[in-house]
């Protein structure tokens, strides 16, 4: 994230990390084991989850950050880097995109990747906001998606109206990665995105999280 916008408090009892997004009570960033992953992650976001702590692509910027790039999405300015990356070769771009009745199954993709990076976009925010993005998006228009059928169900409980069976955008993550054959790097992200959730609830009431140990 810019470091221009800064995340709200979720408690008036103390700021919020600007990197993980959590009460500085309960900053994780300290506890995070950097990882690389071979698939790159682009997340297309709008300029509120920049602000919201509850947002998780944050999350997966910190403890991905080689392999994970933030993009900006606005009404009348396209991203020209995640344009650019899209226009480059080396990667085989995909949409995370939960659509119905979509019959785009990963392993059918999976063959076209030979000899490039593949690269995994997942639009950040709401539901709504999420389908609004898609539909004025056209650089995003043949892009093949992947409508992900997750073996789990979503844990994520931070914000109220959630989809049932959506995922959120770490989650989404998590499971792709799980898909494209880096379990041991979903297991990472997975057991960080675990103390995300459980320090955040606890900073909800200024609690602070014993448990948590530095790197």
């Amino acid at each position: 994230m810019n470091s221009i916008y800064k995340v709200k408090q979720i408690t008036s009892l103390y700021n919020s990390c600007n990197q993980c997004g959590l009460p500085v009570i309960n900053c994780i960033c300290s506890t995070v084991a950097r990882i690389k992953t071979n698939s790159k992650i682009w997340i297309l976001s709008t300029e509120k989850e920049f602000y919201r702590p509850s947002n998780t692509a944050r999350l997966l910027k910190l403890i991905n950050p080689d392999s994970t790039e933030l993009f900006l999405w606005e009404r009348t300015k396209v991203p020209e880097k995640l344009i650019a990356n899209l226009n480059n070769d080396i990667y085989e771009p995909f949409l995370l995109f939960p659509i119905e009745n979509n019959e785009t199954k990963f392993n059918k993709v999976e063959s076209k990747m030979a000899g490039k990076i593949p690269a995994f976009i997942i639009i950040d925010g709401t539901w709504k906001e999420a389908r609004k993005i898609f539909r004025k998006s056209s650089y995003l228009e043949n892009l093949p998606i992947i409508s992900l059928k997750p073996s789990f169900k979503s844990i994520y409980d931070l914000r109220r109206g959630s989809q049932e069976g959506n995922l959120c955008t770490i989650e989404a993550a998590i499971d792709v990665l799980r898909i494209s054959g880096e379990d041991k790097y979903s297991q990472v992200i997975n057991d960080f995105y675990n103390l995300f959730l459980k320090s955040y609830k606890a900073g909800l009431s200024g609690h602070k999280i014993i448990s948590i140990n530095k790197k």
